[in-house]
């Protein structure tokens, strides 16, 4: 049985679990993910999140260890143990292995205001830093603002999505979550759509972005050309499938 001590409490927080007393098992498999989440050699090519990261990874593994000698996890085990043969370095060996392969590659060709995780400006690191979380590592971002610097974005990232509007409020889907993912084209239409009035843009496609509860996420039009929006369709419809369990 877990412990519900307040001490405890703040390790199971620092690993993930937001509420209750979890499980053995739970607590091995949120050790396990965070350290996928959270090891540095994801950020090698982001030096002002890899700090954050490290910080991250060490605080992981004081949890962990203080829940294991706490608890007994997995039975009694001495403290070298966990330093040379934790899960935390096989999930870390892993994650270096494995995230490309579970995560679809994505181009946009050159497109203005599309930047794959390679092209992050400094701006750009440091307007994400600290928000990824559990979407785990960022793999592209869209300019939604018209050329002002990104400060409206949606980003793509290994576990979700990450998106910021006009009001500079932020918001997070997971694939997990993502529910129906659809590419209209308007063009055949006989009226432009509010947006399209309102802004004098050419009518075109528009990707919905719908949560599994029904409830839409985000929805592009004339924010972003059309092939922009076919890019991020065909990634989403890989990563939805990649996420069925």
């Amino acid at each position: 049985m877990s412990c519900d001590c307040g001490r405890c409490r703040e390790n199971y927080r620092t690993l993930g679990v937001g509420y209750g007393v979890p499980s053995e098992s739970e607590i091995e498999e949120a050790y396990k993910e965070a350290v996928k989440q959270w090891h540095p050699d994801l950020f090698e090519n982001f030096a002002s999140l890899r700090a954050d990261a490290e910080d991250r990874f060490k605080l992981i593994q004081v949890a962990y260890r203080e829940l294991k000698e706490h608890n007994t996890i997995g039975g009694e085990a001495p403290a070298q143990s966990i330093q040379t043969e934790s899960p935390a370095q096989k999930a870390g060996a892993e994650v270096v292995r494995e995230t490309p392969a579970e995560t679809p590659s994505i181009s946009f060709d050159g497109a203005p205001g599309c930047l794959t995780a390679d092209q992050f400006t400094q701006q750009i690191e440091e307007s994400i830093a600290g928000k990824l979380g559990k979407l785990g590592v960022a793999q592209a971002i869209i300019d939604l603002g018209g050329g002002r610097g990104y400060s409206q974005f949606l980003l793509l990232a290994a576990r979700g999505l990450m998106m910021r509007d006009a009001r500079g409020l932020t918001s997070l889907l997971w694939y997990t979550d993502l529910g129906e993912t659809n590419l209209i084209d308007h063009r055949g239409s006989a009226k432009p759509g509010f947006w399209q009035k309102l802004s004098g843009a050419p009518q075109g496609t528009e990707l919905q972005i719908v949560r599994n509860n029904g409830v839409l996420f985000c929805s592009l039009s004339g924010q972003v050309d059309d092939r922009i929006k076919t890019v991020v369709y065909n990634f989403l419809m890989r990563q939805k499938e990649q996420s069925k369990p």
